[in-house]
C-alpha cells in the first residue's frame, strides 16, 4: 500500500482517495502468465502524485511482487482478475485500512483495469461517497472481444451488474484516442447508470495526458 505525503499529515478533510492500478502485464507475449503482473511503469502512482488531498495506492491481490506467495495463483491476475474473490480481498483490506483513518468517506478512482475493480468493490462498502474511472474497461466482454483477447467468463462484468446506488457520485473518463479501451464502451456504461458523468477527452488516449492534467481534472470535476 503506496501512501502519498497528505495521508500522512493532520487533515481536516473527511474524504480519503483509494486509488487502484490497472491490469499491468498479466501475460508474457500474450501466451504465457507472467510471474509477476505488475506495471512496470505504473500509470496509478503518477495521478496518485499529482493528487493534493489524502490518498493511498491499494494493490491487487497477487501484485507487487506477492505473485509466489502460497495464497496466490496466475488465475487471480489472467482469467479471475475480476473475480468476487478478488473483489472481496480488497474490500477487505480497504475496510481494515478505513477503520485506522480518520476519514469517513471514501473516493474509489480506478485506472483501467482498476477502474473495473473500483465499480465492483463499490455496491457494498458505504462508506464510498464518489467513484471516478480513467480510461476503464467497464464491459470486458466487448473489450475481450475488440482485441481477440480470451474471454473472461470467470470475471465479473460491470455492465452485467445492477446500476450502482444513486447516493454514489459516478466520473467516467475516457480518451478519444484511446485504442485499448474505446470511449463507446465507457460511455454505454456510464449511460446505465444512476448519477454518473460520462467526460470524453480528445486530446487524451490510454496513458496520454492524465497525469500531467489530474490535478486540474480534479478541480474541474470538483472533487477535492
Amino acid at each position: 500500500m503506496f501512501i502519498n505525503a497528505a495521508a500522512q499529515q493532520p487533515s481536516h478533510q473527511d474524504n480519503l482517495h483509494i486509488y487502484i492500478d490497472g491490469d499491468g502485464t498479466p501475460w508474457m507475449r500474450g501466451r504465457w502468465p507472467t510471474s509477476d503482473p505488475t506495471a512496470r511503469n505504473p500509470m496509478i502512482l503518477k495521478i496518485l502524485q499529482a493528487d493534493p488531498s489524502p490518498a493511498i495506492l491499494l494493490g491487487r491481490p497477487c501484485y507487487h511482487g506477492l505473485g509466489e506467495s502460497n495464497a496466490c495463483d496466475v488465475r487471480y491476475w489472467t482469467s479471475h482478475r475480476y473475480a468476487q474473490a478478488v473483489v472481496d480481498s480488497m474490500k477487505t483490506a480497504l475496510r481494515r485500512w478505513a477503520a485506522k483513518t480518520s476519514h469517513p468517506k471514501l473516493t474509489l478512482i480506478g485506472f483501467s483495469g482498476g477502474g473495473v475493480l473500483s465499480v465492483l468493490m463499490s455496491y457494498d462498502l458505504k462508506e464510498v461517497e464518489t467513484l471516478i474511472t480513467v480510461a476503464a474497461n467497464l464491459d470486458v466482454a466487448a473489450w475481450s472481444r475488440q482485441h481477440n483477447y480470451r474471454p473472461l467468463p470467470q470475471s465479473l462484468n460491470p455492465v452485467d451488474s445492477p446500476p450502482l446506488p444513486a447516493r454514489i457520485r459516478q466520473i467516467h473518463f475516457a480518451g478519444l484516442r484511446d485504442q485499448n479501451v474505446p470511449a463507446a464502451i465507457i460511455k454505454h456504461y456510464s449511460e446505465r447508470q444512476h448519477s454518473a458523468q460520462f467526460h470524453p477527452l480528445p486530446e487524451f488516449d490510454h496513458h496520454c495526458c492524465w497525469a500531467e492534467n489530474w490535478s486540474d481534472l480534479l478541480k474541474e470535476i470538483n472533487i477535492n
